[in-house]
């Protein structure tokens, strides 16, 4: 597997599905959970497999950092991105621990945890740039 890189802003390498940064995640029942905070994105092709939101921060205090695979998460609107689980799950969610270098064994933990095959999906060559 390629190593990740953390992506904090939509940059033009990004495919333009995987430009979400900003964007806010909704649960189920269109309640805001978090804004995401970053993407995690193949280092080489810039295909984004993981979102990184921020849970429970208030002000200047940090919350859990959750990473979540794409697989879960579905783009709906423009700012809004959408998924079935709900906010108090994920907070029970592994989370690695330096969101800038995920290992494989953190990154099998976190596919494990949301169901997801434990490798990530392949990009197609016809998938949009």
């Amino acid at each position: 597997m390629t190593p990740l890189t953390h992506i904090a802003e939509n940059v033009f390498k990004l495919r333009k599905k995987d430009r979400v940064i900003g964007f806010y995640l909704y649960d189920k029942f269109n309640e805001s959970i978090a804004r995401i905070d970053a993407v995690l994105a193949d280092s080489q092709i810039y295909h984004g497999y993981y979102l990184v939101i921020n849970l429970g921060g208030f002000l200047q205090v940090k919350g859990k950092v959750v990473v979540l695979p794409v697989e879960i998460c579905e783009v709906k609107d423009l700012g809004k991105v959408k998924t079935e689980w709900p906010k108090e799950s994920m907070l029970g969610a592994p989370a690695p621990i330096d969101i800038m270098s995920v290992t494989t064994r953190e990154e099998k933990l976190i596919r494990d945890y949301y169901g997801v095959p434990l490798q990530r999906p392949e990009p197609s060559k016809t998938q949009e740039q």
